[in-house]
């Protein structure tokens, strides 16, 4: 399980909201902050969707758009704010660690494999993150193309799907892309069946 599976399982969409100042009734409405909302327009438990806007995600999405954060910054935010203790690495921490292994490697014949395992690894790492980031495009369309007009129209299954996986694609993104070495090969071991 990667960082932003586990805070996804232990912090909700509302409870972030509620923690930076977003008032939610009890039965999970509140005016959105991402548009100028009078009225309650956005429902929010473990997820949220805006009826009016269109904003969707989850805690760490949350987090991200309403401080201008990306989503590695927004997991690092809420694991301080909640003090989750969660070990997150930092961008530079793969490349650092791939000097290190060429500080160390002495051997000629072995630091060569480690370098066409890393271009592999490097050149899988940019091709699922380009699947995902087309797949996430696709969601972007399905959400709009197919958002009801209003709460009691039944959903189509095309938007369900983009909202139950946008946030879910767009954390695999990040972890690809900003991810260590061991959470891009724990994901390459299950080829994202999570």
């Amino acid at each position: 399980m990667n960082i932003f599976q586990e805070m996804k399982e232990r912090v909700t969409a509302r409870q972030v909201a509620e923690r930076y100042g977003l008032k939610v009734s009890r039965n999970g409405m509140a005016c959105c902050p991402f548009h100028n909302d009078k009225h309650p327009s956005m429902k929010i438990d473990r997820n949220y969707y805006c009826f009016a806007c269109g904003a969707k995600g989850d805690a760490v999405n949350y987090v991200a758009v309403r401080f201008g954060l990306s989503q590695f910054e927004a997991a690092k935010k809420i694991n301080d704010d909640f003090s989750m203790d969660l070990p997150i690495g930092t961008p530079g921490a793969k490349r650092k660690r791939k000097s290190e292994v060429k500080k160390k490697e002495k051997d000629s014949t072995k630091e060569e494999r480690m370098q066409f395992v890393q271009k592999k690894i490097d050149k899988w790492t940019k091709d699922a993150a380009d699947v995902l980031l087309r797949y996430l495009r696709w969601m972007e369309f399905w959400k709009e193309f197919y958002k009801p007009e209003s709460m009691e129209e039944e959903w189509h299954p095309l938007f369900v799907e983009a909202l139950q996986n946008e946030s879910k694609i767009s954390y695999l993104v990040d972890m690809l892309m900003f991810g260590t070495d061991e959470e891009v090969l724990d994901f390459s071991r299950t080829d994202g069946r999570r």
